[in-house]
């Protein structure tokens, strides 16, 4: 379990001691496509990080219709708020593909970040962060278009974007899987994809976005 900690942005600075004290409460969760990991309603007992693969947070209508508020991959708190305000999780977090989910017991952590100064900074680091990311998503969705929702992508997530069948990565970014497949073979086309290597030309990516 300490190898999976450390390998967690939120614990890998932290002192061997505290790395122990959370591992005694921490659960890894191998967990298949499909698999829920809370469902909306449910009390917020435990703080889930995902630790690799991908999972989606949505909510259900009233006509059954499932309303994504966001996809997570890997090194990302999922729903805390919920555990900070002691409400329970405001939507259903479902795995999207195979993940690795941490499972830590909130109340023992609690104990822990009163304890430890440097645990509570990097817990508040954590949520500043998140912040930044909801404004990405926003600029994601809203500001940018296809091409350049698509580049990215391909920056921020290569490696899930090479383990995700295509079909997949369409429904992430909101565009249909032929808009994607058509970029894709620009992309490609343009020597900004190497499929075989599994690499992608970070640098000249960027351009479309920033």
């Amino acid at each position: 379990m300490k190898v999976k900690l450390k390998d967690i942005y939120l614990f890998k600075d932290l002192r061997d001691e505290t790395i122990s004290q959370i591992e005694e409460f921490t659960t890894l969760l191998k967990l298949s496509k499909d698999n829920i990991i809370f469902y909306e309603g449910d009390e917020s007992r435990y703080l889930y990080i995902l630790a690799k693969g991908i999972v989606k947070l949505y909510k259900t209508a009233s006509n059954d219709k499932e309303i994504i508020m966001k996809y997570f991959h890997s090194n990302e708190l999922i729903a805390e708020v919920a555990n900070f305000e002691e409400i329970p999780y405001p939507a259903t977090a479902q795995c999207f593909s195979e993940s690795e989910v941490l499972r830590v017991d909130f109340v023992k952590l609690k104990e822990v970040i009163y304890q430890d100064p440097e645990l509570s900074f990097m817990i508040q680091t954590s949520l500043i962060k998140k912040i930044r990311n909801l404004e990405k998503l926003v600029s994601l969705h809203v500001v940018l278009d296809s091409k350049e929702r698509i580049a990215k992508y391909l920056c921020e997530h290569t490696e899930d974007f090479f383990n995700t069948k295509n079909i997949m990565v369409a429904e992430i970014l909101n565009i249909s899987p032929e808009t994607l497949s058509r970029m894709l073979r620009v992309f490609k086309n343009d020597g900004l994809i190497d499929a075989k290597a599994k690499t992608v030309d970070k640098e000249k990516l960027e351009v479309f976005f920033t």
